[in-house]
């Protein structure tokens, strides 16, 4: 049984190579702070309040510079958002405005949903795939998609340039 991974046991050996579990730990150690900022507020602890919200905000550039825009569109909503919510945590700190600090959490709680939702669909699929194939390993598409399509818009910018070279 696979042992599960939280903020509090983390280790390097458990994240190595697994960069869905990291993308899982930054959005809940996002949520745990942005937490800290907003009882710290009810508290008047501004001091508190600035440095959980920078390390929010430290965090979803992280996320941002995790983004694999091979996906698409998809990617590129994503990094929408994360700027939002980014532009949200800037603001909520420098007004002290809790309205932003929960609509930022929000935003966050229901990515994370989402993400977990999808990890453990993929573990679960992964494990009826092993089942199915009974030792057999899945292979990967030597290309993906969008450098195919890169492949073939140079080849027909070189044919059309120089036609007699093909």
């Amino acid at each position: 049984m696979e042992r599960v991974v939280t903020l509090e046991n983390v280790e390097l050996s458990d994240i190595h190579d697994r960069p869905e579990l990291i993308t899982s730990l930054l959005y809940k150690k996002f949520l745990q702070k942005i937490e800290e900022a907003i009882e710290a507020m009810s508290e008047h602890k501004y001091d508190r309040v600035n440095s959980a919200l920078q390390l929010c905000n430290d965090i979803i550039t992280r996320l941002g510079f995790g983004i694999k825009y091979e996906a698409g569109v998809l990617a590129d909503r994503l990094e929408m958002l994360y700027q939002y919510v980014f532009d949200l945590i800037w603001a909520a700190n420098y007004t002290k405005d809790t309205a932003k600090m929960r609509e930022a959490k929000q935003i966050i709680e229901e990515l994370d949903r989402a993400w977990t939702t999808a990890m453990e669909k993929v573990k679960q699929s992964d494990s009826t795939a092993s089942s199915i194939n009974s030792g057999m390993k899945m292979k990967r598409p030597s290309i993906n998609p969008y450098e195919r399509m890169e492949i073939e818009q140079e080849t027909l910018e070189k044919a059309q340039a120089n036609p007699r070279e093909l």
